[in-house]
């Protein structure tokens, strides 16, 4: 099913025949913004996180949503998101996790992670949740910048254990917001 969010923005769901075109997508995205985190190269994590047996058991995963973002017919991101996947630090259990937003940087700072960032928000609406809650390093200013101007919190920062990545880039937050139940329109 694909989900139009304007006239060039469409979100396709993710199937299991295309971890190839995923995996190529996500990996061109991850260099752009994240190899300076890593001692070495980032195709071990690439691998680790995006591989043949993660994507699988992510697009499996119960609740769980993965789309492309497709923009004027191009792949231009990926977004998952798993409902009912409680805030850890929260009494509030009805959750959304938007667990991964990835977008090229051709797109970034146009509007289009506005549009994505109210369609989820309405996802979660939808599922009655209290919450929507992700991750974000410590070391992305523009990122935490982007959504705490889009109501989240910092929440706590925890601290990553991967051997490759550099001791000054182990921070991550876990970032929330609550969620209104007044409608969003499309």
């Amino acid at each position: 099913m694909n989900i139009k969010l304007s006239e060039e923005i469409i979100l396709t769901n993710i199937k299991s025949e295309d971890h190839q075109k995923f995996y190529a997508l996500i990996s061109e995205i991850y260099k752009e913004s994240y190899t300076y985190l890593w001692k070495t190269d980032c195709n071990w994590y690439l691998n680790y996180a995006y591989g043949k047996d993660a994507f699988n058991k992510d697009i499996s995963e119960r609740n769980s949503i993965n789309w492309f973002v497709v923009a004027g017919g191009d792949r231009v991101g990926v977004i998952r998101i798993v409902i009912d996947k409680p805030y850890p630090d929260s009494y509030l259990k009805k959750a959304v996790w938007l667990h991964r937003i990835y977008l090229k940087k051709e797109v970034q700072g146009t509007g289009l992670g506005k549009l994505i960032m109210d369609y989820v928000m309405k996802v979660a609406q939808d599922n009655r949740c209290e919450i929507l809650w992700l991750d974000c390093m410590d070391s992305k200013d523009q990122a935490l910048k982007y959504y705490a101007k889009h109501g989240f919190n910092r929440g706590r920062l925890q601290r990553l254990d991967f051997e490759n990545l550099k001791d000054k880039y182990r921070g991550i937050f876990l970032m929330w917001k609550k969620i209104e139940r007044e409608s969003i329109s499309l």
